[in-house]
């Protein structure tokens, strides 16, 4: 297992309707760079990685605790930017794998949105990823990531190694969510129909709280199909165990990918809270 090269931890907490940090602690490259108060007492987080990126053999791990009824947004400044695992000269020995390990736990009536920049694999890039959600009761988690499969301009297109992606999420100790992506562009048809096929970016938007049913999907199925009369882009929605839904989004450019996943987002926000949209700048 790599050494852990950055930390964060992080508790939030609410106090006459405006949300706090009541506690955090970093470790360098990572850190919370800012905060913001949002309408409806929610706080911004801003996330910052001072290094160029995720390096070989690094190992990050955060870790946030959303006390009973915080409210907050969190994001980060710019893309997570994994590096190759290999030396130039390509020696096979010398493999030095990169992890990212996140740990959510909400507590009763906590109100959190989540919603990092994509994920950019470098060719030869190795990257483990996993995150585990704790909610409680009345709790919401809205959670977005997006993958890219390299830096396109550099003619990077599925040349990283190996990305493998967990995603745990547990409801009053039941478990109602579990996923496991793996990648190995080497050893996999990518471009075939039932996986890629000619898409290269995947966004996907997790909704996990009491109120999805199968009458929300529905709406946000049709809500769907209206936005995307002249996109480039496929999607789908999954519901989970019980209490979430997931929406996933294949295309070609992050930024298509990304104002649909917001539209959704948006959606989200107005149908199931009443809440007005959120306009976040970067």
């Amino acid at each position: 297992m790599p050494e852990i090269t950055g930390c964060i931890t992080a508790a939030f907490k609410e106090r006459e309707g405006q949300t706090s940090i009541s506690d955090k602690y970093n470790t360098y490259p990572l850190k919370i760079a800012k905060t913001f108060a949002f309408d409806y007492g929610q706080l911004g987080v801003y996330m910052m990685d001072a290094s160029p990126g995720i390096m070989a053999g690094d190992r990050y791990e955060m870790s946030w605790r959303f006390d009973e009824r915080s409210n907050v947004y969190m994001t980060n400044q710019s893309y997570t930017k994994v590096h190759p695992a290999r030396p130039e000269q390509g020696d096979s020995e010398s493999v030095r794998a990169s992890e990212q390990v996140q740990s959510l736990t909400l507590g009763p009536g906590s109100y959190v949105e989540y919603m990092p920049e994509p994920v950019m694999l470098y060719k030869d890039a190795v990257l483990y990823s996993r995150m585990d959600v704790q909610m409680e009761a009345g709790s919401t988690l809205i959670l977005s990531d997006l993958i890219c499969p390299g830096r396109t301009q550099r003619g990077e297109l599925f040349q990283y190694e190996h990305y493998e992606n967990r995603l745990n999420v547990t409801y009053e100790n039941e478990l109602i969510y579990c996923s496991k992506q793996r990648i190995v562009p080497a050893q996999q048809r990518l471009n075939t129909i039932g996986s890629w096929a000619e898409f290269t970016h995947l966004g996907t938007l997790y909704i996990f709280n009491e109120q999805v049913d199968a009458a929300f999907v529905e709406a946000l199925n049709l809500f769907m199909e209206q936005q995307l009369v002249a996109a480039q882009l496929e999607y789908g929605i999954s519901r989970t165990y019980k209490k979430g839904v997931v929406l996933s989004i294949l295309g070609h450019k992050v930024y298509e990918i990304q104002s649909l996943q917001e539209a959704a987002w948006q959606f989200v926000r107005q149908q199931l809270f009443g809440k007005m949209p959120l306009h976040v700048r970067k």
